[in-house]
């Protein structure tokens, strides 16, 4: 999928200011770029903002204990010591922590952020991370290595065009710089050389790469002779944010309030291991199902032919044979009866199996009793509906098959119809 990237100068001020912007491909080759305001950028694609220096504060500061959800109110206070706005007009973000127990945060204003995220959510612009210019340059061996892979201490990076600039000094730690030219270094450098060999949350650097904006001209590439600095300038690679690899684990601007809603395109790779299992065992759980259906189906089939042969065998092929449990017990019954024997389905053997339990019932609880064709229906009245129930339970351990019919509700309880049958005729 392309991302669009775009830059946020301190120059923008709403969504009438034209904005630098650049589509890039997957291997982050520039497909298109320009300069434009927000309503004609390309939509459809998702979008990374990058940050200018000048916009972006880095600091080190100690934080209270507590999780890094309950940063989130304190962040603000932390960083106000390191700006000139309140607290109320900072929006911070935690970084990593260092070795002296601090952590790194970069501080942002609050209202600006705020007009930026709206004008883009106006212009239809999947606004996902915003990450700070400061921290996307490294070293050129480092450009090589894996994104995660942690920063090199013993090298920070000057992006420099002549007069101005930013410098990176860590993995979350970086600076807009003030002017300068070819012989005077910035100020803000050299305060930063003398407080990392004295106190200072960045190690002081072996050498400083120099890499030179995309827009200076070869010619103009030339190492500053900055005498007096005590570490050495060497020549990197061109910088050019358009094609500046960004790190899945870059520190997001969007973050507490500014946090853009999770999609589920985000927590895909996370689940997809649980998801593949769950699949596995439904796939396996219907297989299972499907052959057990299978087996229990090819059963019937089985024990219906075997009925169906001997009630043929019994009563003669010539009989019609629609439901052969049925016809057999009824057959079965008049056979009883023409050798004056009682039936299971006969009133006398389903009242008799019913007596004991419907004797348990409070005087009255009997109004209707009616038989026909081997069923035995009675109406029954009672307090409650799990009364009803209960006398199933106990009809059915007698051997009799018990089906209530609708309920319904009487003044003092609640009335319905019991169904009784031999249990092998339900």
């Amino acid at each position: 999928m392309n991302t669009l990237r775009i830059y946020f100068s301190g120059l923008w001020r709403d969504s009438a200011s034209p904005c630098p912007w650049a589509l890039c491909d997957e291997t982050g080759a520039v497909l298109q770029s320009g300069n434009d305001p927000l309503a004609a950028l390309p939509k459809g694609n998702e979008c990374i903002a990058i940050a200018a220096p000048d916009r972006v504060l880095c600091a080190a500061v100690r934080m209270p204990p507590g999780s890094r959800r309950r940063w989130q109110a304190a962040l603000p206070f932390a960083a106000e010591e390191h700006t000139l706005n309140g607290a109320e007009e900072n929006h911070a973000v935690p970084g990593p922590a260092l070795a002296d127990g601090r952590t790194m945060i970069a501080v942002v204003d609050k209202p600006w952020l705020g007009r930026l995220v709206e004008a883009c959510r106006t212009a239809k612009l999947p606004l996902r991370r915003m990450i700070p210019e400061t921290l996307l340059p490294a070293p050129a061996p480092a450009e090589k290595d894996p994104p995660h892979k942690a920063w090199a201490p013993e090298t920070w990076v000057l992006v420099w065009d002549g007069t101005s600039g930013f410098l990176r000094t860590g993995s979350a730690s970086g600076m807009a710089l003030d002017s300068g030219d070819d012989a005077t270094a910035p100020l803000a450098l050299c305060l930063c050389l003398d407080a990392a060999r004295k106190d200072s949350p960045t190690s002081p650097p072996g050498k400083i790469e120099v890499r030179f904006p995309q827009q200076v001209p070869e010619a103009q590439r030339n190492l500053p002779q900055w005498g007096g600095l005590p570490v050495a300038l060497a020549a990197g690679p061109a910088w050019d944010w358009r094609r500046a690899p960004i790190p899945d684990g870059a520190l997001n601007l969007l973050w507490g309030e500014f946090a853009p809603r999770a999609r589920i395109g985000e927590w895909w790779p996370k689940l997809r291991p649980a998801a593949a299992v769950l699949l596995a065992v439904l796939g396996i759980e219907m297989m299972g199902a499907n052959i057990e259906w299978a087996l229990l189906a090819g059963e019937r089939k089985t024990l219906a032919r075997d009925m169906e042969h001997s009630f043929r065998a019994s009563f003669g092929d010539a009989a019609t044979l629609v439901n052969a449990p049925l016809q057999m017990r009824r057959n079965l019954a008049e056979l009883r009866h023409a050798a004056g024997l009682p039936d299971d389905g006969d009133f006398l053997p389903l009242l008799d199996a019913a007596a004991i339990p419907l004797a348990a019932l409070p005087a009255g609880s009997v109004r209707v009793l009616h038989y026909e064709a081997g069923r035995l229906d009675i109406e029954i009245a009672l307090g409650r509906s799990e009364d009803f129930r209960g006398l199933q339970q106990r009809l059915q351990e007698r051997g009799l098959g018990a089906r209530a019919g609708d309920m319904r509700e009487t003044g003092n309880g609640v009335q319905a119809r019991l169904t009784l049958l031999p249990e092998d005729g339900r």
